[in-house]
């Protein structure tokens, strides 16, 4: 069996949402964003203007920061014919054209009007696995009986997730992971729930494999559900011993950030890793991953996670976290 899509379905137009959508409608799939109200959707929209906006621009800078680039490394200047040649390669992929297209396939609404003809749902709702049942449980009314539901977490149980649906509609559920931004990071874990059918995780993989975000193709890998999947897993530790390094002292953030950089290979330093991934969505994974851990996995007891958030510094959106964004 392959899954073909057409059209889809995405529950939620927050900025994860919103990135979901954009990135379908990217690879020619036919959206419907719902959310409980216009304003909702109005704000989901303009994320998606913004970065579509934002890909024109770094799309039409292409040529020249090459140039640049390389005249800046090697102090060779290139010849008209050179620069000609560098501009027709990296020629803008991505234009005011495309944007107007890839808008017009998505649709937006606060009814179910139009799913009972999508063949995938991404239900895109915050991390609380009580409003997520509400919304399976009123959705499973509104779709075909072959349409997939995928569900967007970073730690819920999906066997758990999946009870709010009949028993018959199961073998069509999973989970999906998409990293934030979707938009330009590929990875997306696909995770099974316990009454998941193989052929619908293969087909969910296939289905994504082709397509690309703004940058780069997808990457879908299979996971085992389990707590914090694969991604959470190896991070969350990590970021744990981490926040106790800048509890104790041990150095100034940035110099921290610096030391994992350098001597880990870490394309961004984990504090201000944390800061974009927001602490608060971190506090609540943690505690997500632990109860599931049933508390059977010792950690040192850091509390800076919970006092920044409750000081309101959840990192750069709210401004400040570990880090202060408010001059940027």
């Amino acid at each position: 069996m392959v899954l073909f899509v057409d059209r889809a379905a995405v529950l939620g137009a927050g900025v994860m949402g919103a990135r979901i959508a954009q990135v379908l409608a990217l690879n020619n799939v036919n959206v419907v964003l719902k959310d409980i109200d216009d304003a909702a959707l109005k704000r989901g929209l303009a994320v998606i203007e913004k970065d579509l906006d934002e890909l024109i621009a770094f799309q039409a800078a292409k040529s020249a920061k090459a140039i640049d680039d390389f005249e800046g490394k090697t102090g060779v200047k290139l010849t008209d014919e050179q620069k000609a040649k560098v501009r027709e390669t990296l020629k803008p992929s991505f234009d005011a054209e495309r944007k107007k297209r890839l808008l017009s396939k998505i649709k937006t609404t606060t009814t179910f009007d139009g799913f009972d003809k999508v063949e995938l749902v991404v239900e895109a709702a915050p991390e609380n696995a009580g409003l997520k049942k509400k919304i399976f449980a009123e959705l499973i009314e509104k779709i075909p009986e072959h349409c997939v539901i995928a569900s967007n977490t970073s730690t819920l149980s999906i066997s758990d997730l999946a009870a709010a649906i009949p028993v018959n509609r199961r073998g069509r559920f999973l989970g999906i992971h998409f990293f934030n931004p979707p938009t330009t990071l590929p990875l997306i874990e696909l995770i099974p729930g316990i009454e998941t059918r193989a052929d619908i995780l293969d087909d969910v993989v296939n289905f994504f494999a082709p397509m690309r975000n703004h940058r780069y193709p997808l990457l879908p890998v299979a996971v085992k559900e389990c707590p914090g999947f694969l991604v959470n897993r190896i991070l969350a530790p990590m970021l744990q011993e981490a926040f106790a390094c800048y509890e104790e002292g041990i150095a100034k953030p940035k110099d921290i950030d610096l030391a994992m950089q350098a001597g880990a290979g870490m394309p961004m330093g984990p504090l201000a890793l944390a800061d974009l991934i927001g602490l608060d969505v971190l506090l609540h994974a943690g505690k997500s991953i632990r109860e599931q851990q049933g508390g059977i996995v010792a950690q040192r007891p850091v509390q800076i996670i919970q006092q920044l958030v409750a000081a309101g510094r959840l990192g750069q959106k709210s401004g400040r976290g570990f880090y202060d964004y408010s001059n940027k």
